[in-house]
């Protein structure tokens, strides 16, 4: 008895002495959580045991009061096409994994034929075959662990993508309140042209203007059409980008939000160290890493030898009832050992291989956690430089637009020149269209700092 182990024996202390050691994974690469954020040290943070800000509840979108903004989200969250694929592909990681847990089953199959030679009588044979890879290294299991940690990388995917989607949806709609807002001034900066052009034509009518007033005041009106053309086509480009996200035919009928909202005080923010537990591109960066480290580990595996126990039992009978009686069946069972001894050195390469794709998932993760803590303390500075720029533009357009009036004064009356007017015009809508710009820029950081935060848009389940 001895002696039929020996061989046994040192098949396995040959694949053990051809494995190598698994991935060393240095941790250390991934970046350690902050106790705060720099750019904003003075900020309330949640409590670490609580990833989401305190109004997270109801979702971040419900701080913008917009119930047409949640309703074009609520849309966009069932006609998205691009969403739609995301959840495809969460379903057929879902499927994946349950064919991954197959292999820890026993595989069972049932067969019968029927033999109908010239000159005898039709014989009919049965089957029944069961076959069991017993597990012993656990290979099967890390591959079935392998396809789990996949479905939940994709399953944090597609809440990634319902997050980016929402805020795509929240951006083009208030881009496309901004492009409506800019239309609006690019028509009464038209208006303001063509004011100064009957003004400077009555002028020169009456000999006080020079046909060079005249013409660059035509110049000046048709720069301004030139403007408002841009600024339609920019409008219905803008409409019709919302249109898509949500799932609409691109007509160009989407109206967007009714104004330029100011958002609301910035909240309690999240701590550095849930951001990691609550983002989902870092939940999904993550479970990639456990994937590729037992797919590594399994590799190894397959170097070692394979154990499959068997069951057969088989009839042959001229009588076709004798195929459903199991007295007519005769049984064997077997057992089997398979150990890889040459494979031209693919097994060891895949081994390699498989290794240092966990490694590339790890370094992936960290870069990935180095980019999330950017994303936020690029967004909370933003928004102390924005909240100034609000102010800076407002007061700038406001004083433009003053100018303008107390210039065309002063041109009707003779004191400025067409110049000094029409430079005066041309700062107003500038001015105007800046301040507008720096509005919309302001709502955007917002958007993407709950983004980079990892809050939800909507109450969960909506």
């Amino acid at each position: 008895m001895t002696t039929r182990l020996l061989p046994i024996a040192l098949l396995i202390a040959l694949s053990a002495c051809s494995i190598r050691g698994g991935p060393a994974l240095d941790l250390d690469a991934v970046p350690a959580a902050p106790d705060g954020w720099a750019s904003r040290p003075e900020l309330p943070l949640t409590d670490i045991n609580n990833p989401q800000p305190t109004d997270s509840g109801n979702g971040w979108v419900k701080r913008f009061g917009d119930e047409g903004l949640e309703n074009a989200i609520q849309e966009a969250f069932a006609n998205n096409r691009n969403l739609q694929s995301v959840l495809a592909q969460l379903r057929a990681s879902r499927a994946a994994m349950r064919v991954a847990r197959a292999d820890l089953f026993p595989r069972i199959d049932l067969s019968g034929t029927a033999t109908d030679a010239e000159n005898s009588a039709t014989v009919y044979d049965g089957a029944l075959e069961a076959s069991w890879e017993a597990d012993i290294w656990g290979r099967n299991l890390s591959l079935a662990r392998a396809g789990n940690a996949e479905a939940r990388a994709a399953e944090a995917d597609f809440a990634a993508a319902r997050q980016a989607l929402a805020a795509a949806v929240a951006q083009s709609w208030y881009d496309r309140s901004a492009a409506r807002i800019s239309l609006d001034l690019a028509t009464s900066d038209l208006e303001r042209r063509k004011d100064t052009l009957r003004i400077t034509d009555a002028r020169f009518r009456a000999g006080l203007a020079s046909r060079l007033d005249l013409r660059l005041a035509q110049v000046s009106v048709s720069n301004s059409e030139d403007r408002l053309e841009t600024a339609l086509r920019t409008a219905r480009n803008a409409a019709r980008a919302l249109e898509v996200l949500i799932g609409r035919y691109p007509s160009g009928d989407a109206t967007g939000a009714a104004s330029l909202v100011m958002p609301q005080p910035l909240p309690d923010v999240t701590a550095p160290v849930a951001v990691l537990a609550g983002r989902p591109d870092l939940i999904a960066a993550e479970a990639r890493v456990d994937a590729a480290g037992l797919r590594a580990t399994e590799a190894r595996h397959a170097m070692f030898p394979q154990l499959t126990l068997r069951f057969d039992s088989t009839t042959r009978s001229g009588n076709f009832g004798d195929l459903f009686d199991p007295g007519t069946y005769i049984n064997a069972i077997s057992a089997g050992l398979l150990q890889p001894l040459f494979r031209g050195g693919a097994l060891l390469a895949e081994a390699d291989r498989q290794g240092e794709l966990a490694k590339s998932a790890l370094f992936n993760y960290a870069q990935s956690t180095l980019t999330a803590f950017q994303e936020v303390e690029d967004r909370l500075d933003a928004e102390a430089t924005l909240e100034r720029q609000v102010a800076s533009t407002a007061k700038a357009a406001e004083e433009a637009r003053a100018a303008v009036g107390l210039t065309r004064s002063r041109y009707i009356n003779g004191r400025s020149t067409i110049f000094e007017l029409i430079d005066a015009q041309t700062t107003a809508i500038a001015s105007e269209t800046r301040a507008v710009e720096t509005r919309r820029a302001q709502i955007e950081n917002r958007i993407n700092l709950h983004l980079a935060l990892g809050d939800e848009p909507l109450p969960i389940g909506s």
